[in-house]
């Protein structure tokens, strides 16, 4: 009997370890491309709010993932959002704001006969962030004077993606796709002041290729 049952799970064995080592379900991927963070409004508590102005900056990625059946995905990455600062308050400043981002993000790949090797894909994701404002800000209550600003703090963050990827071949995966991420808004303490930060909004267009194993 011990002898039926050690056959029996070999047989299992040679029959579906083959099947799961072509899978290629895991997969690796790098992605990244220019991003445009919308106008903040940012202040010292007690003092008017000035509307923070950014120039085209970068974003970037990199995700570790899992292809479930029909068309599902999971992916754990960690990515990077590089907004540099252009005015305050119409004044020319210097600095920027540097996001580092933790999420858990979920897809749905849509794979049709038709569409051939192309696989529109939409995901949502959430997660933290660890925003560092590495900037001047303009004091009003020093008589419009520049301050320079280092502070780091923490906050909720989600995200969406939708795009297109390409099936080049087995093993890799081409995607082009847009990214919006939404980081919550909060606080920061510099010298005994507070300063109140705006959330943060970052559109990005990617562009990304999946290593599958």
């Amino acid at each position: 009997m011990r002898k039926l049952t050690s056959v029996a799970l070999f047989a299992v064995a040679v029959t579906l370890i083959p099947g799961l080592a072509s899978a290629e379900n895991f997969y690796a991927a790098v992605r990244g491309g220019p991003g445009i963070t919308p106008d903040t409004d940012n202040g010292f508590v007690g003092s008017p709010r000035l509307t923070d102005e950014y120039k085209v900056g970068l974003t970037g990625s990199g995700a570790v993932g899992y292809f479930f059946p029909f068309g599902l995905r999971a992916e754990g990455e960690f990515g990077f959002i590089y907004s540099p600062l252009k005015r305050e308050g119409g004044v020319d400043v210097d600095g920027s704001v540097k996001s580092y981002l933790l999420m858990a993000n979920a897809y749905y790949d849509l794979k049709l006969p038709v569409l051939g090797p192309f696989k529109p894909y939409v995901g949502f994701g959430l997660g933290g962030a660890r925003v560092n404002n590495d900037q001047q800000m303009i004091a009003t209550f020093f008589g419009g004077r520049k301050v320079d600003i280092d502070e780091t703090r923490t906050a909720f963050a989600y995200q969406a993606r939708v795009g297109v990827g390409y099936e080049f071949n087995k093993l890799l995966d081409l995607s082009l796709g847009y990214r919006y991420i939404h980081i919550d808004s909060g606080n920061i303490d510099n010298g005994g002041r507070r300063i109140n930060l705006d959330e943060i909004r970052n559109h990005s267009v990617e562009l990304g290729f999946a290593i599958k194993f």
